[in-house]
């Protein structure tokens, strides 16, 4: 009797351990993002809480009458029209908040120039405003956890002015 492997086992066997390999690289591949995602949210969560803090309260406390939205390349500018007037400065690498700088600590982190934003009237003179300011890691949206979420609802009055849509 012969020991030794044929030439059908030896390609099984390779075929075998090349899926597997596969499949272990996918792995690493999504843990690396995963990482990413992780030393993003863990080094600017306090920031992003102050500045979604700092501009929800003032919609609270201000009644928010007119909005307008302005994109070059390199920033996108919100004219909040409140009791006080204010400006929501968004760059790549930090966003201005009534003249309050909150920088991204993350070197593969940087916020998105293409915000998601939607007016919708509502029932009895209400409308909602909903605007996202995206987070890229290492120039990829791979969840949304991480990005800055603002609602607000208001009624409206002869003078407010807001978009309908804003398109990048």
């Amino acid at each position: 009797m012969r020991k030794g492997f044929t030439i059908l086992e030896l390609l099984i066997s390779i075929a075998l351990i090349s899926v597997v390999l596969l499949l272990l690289l996918r792995v690493m591949m999504a843990l690396e993002v995963i990482n990413h995602d992780t030393s993003y949210a863990s080094d600017d969560e306090i920031a992003r809480t102050e500045i979604i803090q700092n501009i929800e309260s003032d919609f609270i406390r201000q009644h928010l009458n007119g909005l307008q939205i302005e994109k070059n390349n390199e920033q996108i500018v919100f004219y909040l029209d409140m009791d006080e007037d204010k400006q929501l400065i968004v760059s790549k690498n930090s966003i201005t908040y009534d003249g309050e700088v909150f920088s991204i600590k993350s070197v593969n982190a940087q916020y998105g120039l293409c915000i998601d934003y939607t007016y919708t009237d509502l029932e009895n003179d209400y409308y909602l405003i909903n605007f996202t300011i995206p987070v890229y890691i290492d120039g990829e949206n791979t969840t949304s956890r991480d990005d800055l979420i603002f609602t607000y609802m208001g009624l409206k009055n002869e003078y407010s002015s807001y978009p309908n849509e804003f398109v990048c």
